[in-house]
């Protein structure tokens, strides 16, 4: 399978873009990493390793108050503490959060879980591809639904 790389004016935007990447396995970690380098994409990329520290993120409190509000958030869904699914819920419910772009990346085909996450309010739903060149694919496609456009960003 050839890998597409991506048009340097597709990724100009992204430059400037976060990324909020919420991963508690330090190897698909380094995947998701290799895979952005491997396509070209260059964003800010931050990762915490469990649902609390996400909404501490995404909530700027404890240890992240001077955190950047990220365009994307990609969460899994097995992880320690507070699911990924509990995450997306309480990333709806917060008025400050609900419109921020969260797609869900994991390795679980089970469509029970794909629906529950759309039904929680995922933007979309992607699976961890053990082939090396469908997870490239899959990071792609997922740095695709980062808002390209002027971003209002509150303070």
């Amino acid at each position: 399978m050839h890998r597409r790389r991506l048009n340097p004016h597709e990724l100009a935007p992204l430059r400037q873009c976060t990324l909020l990447y919420v991963e508690d396995d330090d190897a698909t970690a380094y995947l998701f990493q290799t895979a952005l380098l491997e396509s070209g994409i260059s964003l800010n990329l931050f990762r915490v390793v469990d649902g609390t520290a996400a909404l501490n993120f995404l909530q700027r409190t404890g240890a992240f108050e001077n955190a950047p509000r990220p365009d994307l958030v990609v969460l899994d869904l097995n992880l320690p503490g507070k699911s990924g699914i509990e995450v997306l819920r309480e990333i709806r419910e917060d008025s400050s959060l609900k419109d921020l772009t969260t797609v869900i990346f994991s390795s679980s085909r089970r469509a029970e879980d794909r629906q529950l996450s759309m039904a929680a309010g995922a933007d979309a739903y992607f699976t961890k591809e053990p082939d090396l060149n469908q997870f490239i694919a899959a990071v792609q496609e997922i740095c695709q639904r980062i808002p390209t456009g002027p971003i209002l960003r509150s303070a």
